[in-house]
């Protein structure tokens, strides 16, 4: 098994820590020995080229220019603020429309809801405890509804309306994003 050129310039480097075993297979090996000879040689070659230096810097290419802040295409902010305002609009206009559907509803606070939800759930516990302790066939456990949870009562084609007409808002918006994608 000879050594990689990974391990032979390693060796050369003095970064190695098996560099007795290197030394011990170089001695017995005349392959890796030459190999690590051209190593050498080409080592000191490149040392002994001169320094070259560049006619300009070409870094400077790619540094960032700390005056120039990154501002979006003129046309990128005028449809999204074009967009913008148009959602807003057809918020306001519906917000009238969906006051005199929605009539006021009475909202139970959040510690009832919590307490019903507690005692559904210690009753459920109570009956899943009683039928471990006695099972009986055919049991079910018994299905609770919220009594308290608010209805609205909106006609489903009316929420198919608002949708329809936001999502071609938001169609209408976005096709002019597209169709206007210059860099």
């Amino acid at each position: 098994m000879h050594l990689t050129d990974e391990q032979l310039n390693e060796y050369l480097d003095n970064e190695t820590a098996n560099r007795a075993e290197i030394e011990t297979h170089l001695d017995s090996c005349d392959e890796c020995a030459a190999r690590l000879s051209a190593l050498q040689a080409l080592f000191t070659d490149l040392d002994s080229l001169p320094e070259v230096t560049l006619p300009r810097d070409i870094a400077a290419r790619f540094r960032p220019r700390p005056s120039l802040a990154p501002q979006l295409p003129h046309w990128l902010t005028l449809t999204a603020t074009l967009q913008a305002a148009a959602a807003l609009v057809a918020l306001i206009v519906a917000i009238p429309f969906f006051s005199i559907m929605l009539p006021k509803v009475e909202m139970p606070s959040f510690t009832t809801w919590f307490f019903e939800i507690q005692s559904l759930w210690t009753s459920w516990l109570d009956t899943l405890s009683n039928l471990a302790l006695s099972p009986i066939e055919g049991f079910q456990l018994p299905n609770y509804q919220f009594a308290n949870l608010p209805t609205y009562p909106v006609e489903l084609s009316t929420l198919f309306i608002a949708l329809a007409i936001v999502s071609i808002f938001w169609i209408f918006g976005n096709g002019m994003l597209l169709r206007n994608n210059r860099s």
